[in-house]
């Protein structure tokens, strides 16, 4: 599978557990929150290519930026997170408000067949 098909179907997965989060409950909220960290992957495999300069300058920069990237990533994780957040929110919103209209409304099946349908396409 690859990383977007995987990303893809977390981003449904999210969705899926936004269905049944109660944004009042401040518990719920908190592990909701939590669990969208996950989804910020630091890869060990951080690389750097350089043309020019020393091979003491090179190697001194392919020991720093790896650091430095993982830090600009942790950096704007929390702002990922609150976006992802706000668009689960609306998401729920858009729902509960389609659950009142339609009450025979499937949305988990519907999410459920965007997942298997991104599956099959991988």
């Amino acid at each position: 599978m690859s990383d977007e098909t995987e990303m893809v179907q977390r981003g449904i997965g999210i969705l899926t557990a936004t269905l049944s989060w109660e944004p009042d409950d401040p518990a719920a909220t908190k592990m909701f929150k939590e669990s969208l960290k996950s989804l910020v992957r630091l890869d060990e495999g951080v690389s750097v290519s350089f043309t020019g300069g020393s091979e003491e300058q090179i190697e001194a920069l392919r020991d720093v930026l790896p650091q430095i990237v993982a830090g600009v990533i942790e950096a704007l994780a929390p702002d990922y997170t609150r976006l992802v957040l706000g668009m689960a929110a609306g998401f729920k919103t858009v729902a509960d408000a389609y659950r009142r209209d339609v009450p025979d409304a499937d949305i988990d099946g519907i999410l459920q067949a965007a997942a298997l349908h991104l599956a099959e396409e991988e």
